[in-house]
């Protein structure tokens, strides 16, 4: 699971791939809503894993599904990797090639399991107060 907040800024999403590719199709659906969104994306390749940066317009506390998938179309793009790939071979007749899926997570908590900081629903909806004066009557 992949923990993103609702900025607006550029966030990055790493992840080993089942095939390397220079461009994909982002499908990314919120959970609650069941609504889908999709763009073509571009990846940057470090060592074993590629990188997605990008801007995402998430919502506080939900769940989405994320779901990287080699478009038939973009295969001129891919060239060489599809030539030398029989799923991206079968692919381009028609089905498609999923090259990532996960789940995304949006909160705007910082978290930090080394650090004891876990996510927490009620953090600043319940605020206690010990209001007491330390009085107490003897009968």
């Amino acid at each position: 699971m992949k923990i993103l907040s609702t900025s607006t800024a550029e966030q990055s999403i790493r992840f080993t791939p089942r095939d390397y590719v220079q461009s994909a199709t982002l499908y990314l659906r919120d959970t609650s809503t069941n609504v889908t969104t999709d763009q073509v994306v571009t990846f940057t390749q470090e060592k074993d894993e590629l990188i997605y940066t990008g801007t995402f317009e998430l919502i506080e506390g939900r769940f989405y599904d994320i779901d990287f998938v080699v478009d038939p179309n973009l295969f001129e793009q891919n060239a060489i990797v599809w030539e030398l790939n029989s799923d991206l071979w079968n692919a381009s007749q028609g089905a498609s090639l999923s090259l990532y899926k996960d789940k995304i997570f949006c909160t705007d908590q910082t978290l930090d399991q080394t650090e004891d900081e876990y996510y927490s629903v009620n953090k600043d909806v319940y605020v206690t107060e010990n209001t007491y004066d330390n009085e107490y009557i003897i009968i």
